[in-house]
């Protein structure tokens, strides 16, 4: 007596050596896709692509969440006191002071990492925005009173970093990056000469170091979006 599924199951599994050879055809089609020079260069590409995208949101993100995080923490005054001395508070304001600086500088590190794999034209771009991604990682590992914490102001060359990238993005920067490139620099030379000449002040060196922050990590926002510019 036949089983009653045999047909069903016959027709389901029908001629089983084409059907392993249609297997083995498609096995070898995705396996010379996926050694194909064309397609690692695709994935290389978009991996980078997307490294240099997210500074469009991370770094200056992470700053803008540590600020307004600060504004919630009792006996902590935004308007005096530096966001490195929230790691001075045991608890949450410390955690959020390691996270915020590791993210952003963490990201940074990241972009810059992503601009010399896209040309090696940005190698001194690359150099002083990664002093200042490093500088940042340890803002984040070492409480403020350390001399690891930023790595004894290696991250003063971030300074440098909008003028060389405007110089060595050449003729195909905008308008707006060269205003924004000279801005950004202008105004971190105007904030280290506030602190080295002691005339920031103190009643108010926490506002004075918030208004440097932004335009310092908002610059990788712009710098994000005129290299997805550049390429179009």
């Amino acid at each position: 007596m036949k089983s009653p599924d045999f047909g069903q199951g016959f027709f389901l599994c029908a001629d089983p050596w084409r059907q392993q050879g249609y297997q083995t055809a498609h096995a070898t089609r995705r396996d010379r896709l996926l050694a194909s020079p064309h397609f690692s260069s695709a994935v290389v590409t978009a991996v980078r692509n997307l490294a240099i995208q997210q500074a469009v949101y991370v770094p200056l993100g992470a700053m803008l969440a540590l600020i307004a995080f600060a504004f919630t923490v009792p006996g902590y005054h935004p308007l005096s006191q530096h966001l490195s001395e929230l790691g001075l508070i045991p608890g949450l304001p410390a955690k959020a002071v390691q996270v915020g600086a590791v993210v952003s500088g963490s990201a940074i590190i990241v972009f810059s990492l992503a601009l010399l794999a896209q040309s090696r034209r940005f190698a001194l771009t690359v150099l002083t925005s990664t002093l200042f991604g490093v500088s940042m990682v340890s803002n984040g590992v070492f409480t403020t009173g350390s001399p690891l914490h930023g790595l004894y102001g290696i991250g003063i060359f971030s300074i440098l970093t909008p003028l060389l990238f405007l110089a060595e993005l050449g003729p195909a920067a905008s308008t707006r990056m060269a205003w924004i490139a000279r801005a950004t620099s202008l105004l971190g030379m105007a904030y280290l000469w506030l602190m080295l000449s002691g005339f920031d002040p103190e009643p108010y060196r926490g506002l004075t170091q918030r208004i440097a922050l932004l335009p310092a990590f908002g610059w990788y926002t712009f710098a994000a979006l005129e290299l997805r510019r550049s390429r179009r």
